[in-house]
């Protein structure tokens, strides 16, 4: 039986709304860290972290799939992610002009998330505490300050060597690791791993860099520290 990779590539372009782009793009990025978020079930510490984490966003449930150890996922509106659910990419070639590509075994799939991507009333939401006087994990804030950075420099001129116009950008993992997070992306299909440490109080000590070879992942970092 062959399996057919399911491809769909759309361009959205904000020509006349502008100011809608880096909503499009923060609420992609949100979803696409979303859908490679996993934890091992055999490691305590994680497990609880993950459930943690994903009752703090809204919409969202954590589930178990059994692989060669059971891992934790998040089901968010009602879709199942795993690591061969869905991917997604992002190129910037203008600052209103995106496209986006997504790869999915089932076409299902890749509808749910171009409609979870791209609908208004379901925009990511995280950080949500049930009661006022509670605070959200800080690991969502680390979080908001990555997608920050990746959308600024989205819309830094090309000539600059920081800039990721015209650059493919992706999530390849997020693993829950006790009570850190390894963040796994990749730029023009080049490898890159953020360590995001939340109980850290220094941001030094919080973000690191542990692996990359683009300028551009070395000037995500350093605007995430600012």
């Amino acid at each position: 039986m062959v399996t057919v990779l399911v491809v769909e590539e759309i361009l959205y372009d904000f020509g006349e709304f502008p100011g809608y782009a880096d909503d499009f793009v923060r609420n992609l990025l949100n979803l696409m860290i979303i859908s490679k978020m996993n934890a091992a079930i055999k490691n305590l510490t994680s497990k609880n972290y993950f459930v943690h984490l994903i009752s703090q966003i809204d919409g969202c449930e954590s589930y178990v799939v059994k692989y060669g150890q059971p891992l934790l996922y998040a089901k968010y509106h009602g879709m199942e992610f795993t690591d061969q659910k869905v991917t997604a990419q992002f190129v910037r070639s203008k600052d209103h002009i995106i496209g986006v590509t997504m790869e999915s075994m089932f076409g299902e799939f890749v509808k749910s998330f171009d409609s979870l991507a791209s609908m208004t009333k379901t925009k990511v939401k995280w950080g949500m505490m049930k009661k006022k006087e509670d605070k959200p994990d800080p690991l969502f804030a680390l979080l908001d300050s990555f997608v920050g950075a990746v959308i600024r420099l989205s819309s830094l001129d090309s000539s600059n060597p920081d800039s990721l116009v015209g650059k493919r950008f992706g999530i390849r993992n997020v693993s829950v690791i006790r009570k850190s997070l390894h963040l796994e992306f990749l730029i023009n299909n080049n490898l890159n791993i953020i360590e995001l440490n939340p109980r850290e109080k220094h941001k030094d000590d919080a973000i690191k860099l542990l692996f990359s070879r683009s300028e551009a992942a070395r000037a995500i970092v350093s605007l995430m520290k600012q």
